[in-house]
């Protein structure tokens, strides 16, 4: 997994500590206050023996569900950050593990090379990203994909949720996803002060705009909580956040940035 850092100039995009909240911008219109639509939780793989995987790096518990999770906005408005600080913590846990291949898998999805998933359980690797799931494609539901498929995977030769496209890198500050999505027993990934990010924001790959942010995979319950920073067609942007927003600031709550599974296998969380 190389290293990658943020950049002096990205510091001003990202939201890493409340202060920022205060920045002035332009009013938000009716259409800004409205522009995210959704938090889609797509079950894009459920594990099947069948499919007789390739375990290097690791196999995938039996029971286990690849979760992907979406960002649906409005047209023309842009993901510019996904975050946490001290007042809007973020997280993404499991009641168990988080699969992560440890030999091809990646921490987020712009590194994950296509060609060394193809039949393997590599291609179920759980990671943060900003609309790509490879180095040379995006993200797109599986009822969305229209082009097949390229993993060699029985139970998948129909879509792969993969399209080709121009691939924005992933940034981040404050945060340190390779030490939670490249190890074997990580449970949870949060934060009360770190992004990920795209500079200049990242539209869907359909005309739907909606944007991969997750791919999780666990045998366990999965939960989440997250905050949004969305970039507006006039240049400014709008806080949409799970919890206490703040009216000062024109935070918009949005409870669907709260999400909780069922267990699966009756899997109990730890202690």
């Amino acid at each position: 997994m190389k290293t990658k850092t943020i950049s002096t100039a990205l510091t001003l995009l990202l939201i890493t500590v409340n202060s920022m909240f205060a920045q002035a911008q332009k009013p938000l219109t009716e259409a800004d206050k409205a522009s995210l639509e959704g938090i889609i939780v797509e079950k894009y793989y459920t594990y099947n023996a069948k499919d007789a995987l390739d375990t290097a790096g690791g196999a995938i518990p039996a029971g286990s569900i690849t979760y992907r999770i979406y960002v649906d906005l409005k047209p023309n408005y842009t993901l510019q950050a996904v975050y946490g600080v001290i007042d809007h913590p973020m997280f993404i846990k499991t009641s168990t593990t988080f699969y992560n291949n440890t030999k091809y898998g990646q921490a987020t999805g712009d590194y994950i090379e296509s060609k060394k998933i193809a039949g393997s359980t590599a291609a179920f690797d759980s990671w943060i990203t900003a609309g790509a799931c490879s180095t040379t494609q995006n993200g797109v539901m599986l009822a969305d994909d229209k082009d097949g498929s390229m993993l060699n995977i029985p139970s998948m030769a129909k879509a792969d949720g993969m399209v080709a496209g121009k691939i924005k890198p992933v940034t981040f500050f404050g945060i340190m996803p390779n030490t939670v999505f490249n190890t074997a027993t990580s449970s949870s990934f949060a934060t009360d002060n770190g992004s990920w990010a795209v500079f200049g924001g990242v539209k869907g790959a359909t005309d739907d705009n909606k944007i991969l942010i997750a791919q999780i995979t666990t045998d366990g319950k999965l939960s989440f909580e997250l905050n949004l920073q969305i970039g507006t067609p006039t240049g400014g942007n709008v806080n949409y956040v799970a919890r206490n927003p703040q009216s000062q600031t024109e935070q918009i709550l949005f409870k669907d940035l709260i999400y909780e599974s069922p267990n699966n296998n009756n899997n109990q969380p730890k202690n």
